[in-house]
């Protein structure tokens, strides 16, 4: 039996050297993806809330005479920037969960490092909550930070020229 023997278990990364600096690499480059995602939706919800400020002036103008504060109407948008963004988390997610099951039943194969037989293509999506719902919060996060600078914006309107846009 093995009780005589000296025993130790390695890890992966300790076995190939290279392991971490290949999963940084794409720390890295996965990091860089988010942030660009970010960035899109940051200038796409904050172009889309600042058209709607620019749209609804003369209503903005209207619910301010009739006695709505700043803080209402700050309220109205950012809350609709958050119902963009929770509507656009929802719809991603639920377009990554359909893309990851078509992908991982059509059949795709690829042959990884180091390997002699092809192995089928798998997407793992599905079982990720924690990875879903940070990044559904993050995306909601950033509406909501993209759709303030326009609230603040349609808050701070003058009511007599608001009423008065044409």
């Amino acid at each position: 039996e093995l009780k005589n023997y000296a025993l130790e278990a390695h890890d992966f990364a300790t076995l190939n050297a290279s392991y971490g600096q290949i999963t940084g690499m794409f720390a890295a480059i996965f990091g860089f993806i988010a942030f660009l995602i970010g960035a899109i939706v940051l200038f796409t919800v904050s172009n889309t809330m600042s058209m709607a400020v620019m749209e609804r002036t003369v209503e903005i103008g209207t619910l301010r005479a009739m006695g709505l504060r700043c803080s209402g109407i700050r309220r109205l948008f950012l809350c609709e920037g958050v119902l963009l963004g929770a509507i656009g988390a929802i719809g991603g997610v639920t377009l990554a969960l359909g893309l990851a099951y078509l992908i991982n039943h059509s059949g795709l194969t690829w042959m990884p490092p180091g390997n002699t037989e092809p192995i089928a293509l798998t997407v793992r999506v599905w079982g990720e909550t924690g990875m879903m719902v940070t990044t559904a919060f993050g995306l909601l996060l950033v509406a909501a930070i993209s759709a303030w600078w326009p609230a603040r914006r349609a808050a701070k309107m003058n009511i007599v020229d608001a009423l008065r846009h044409v």
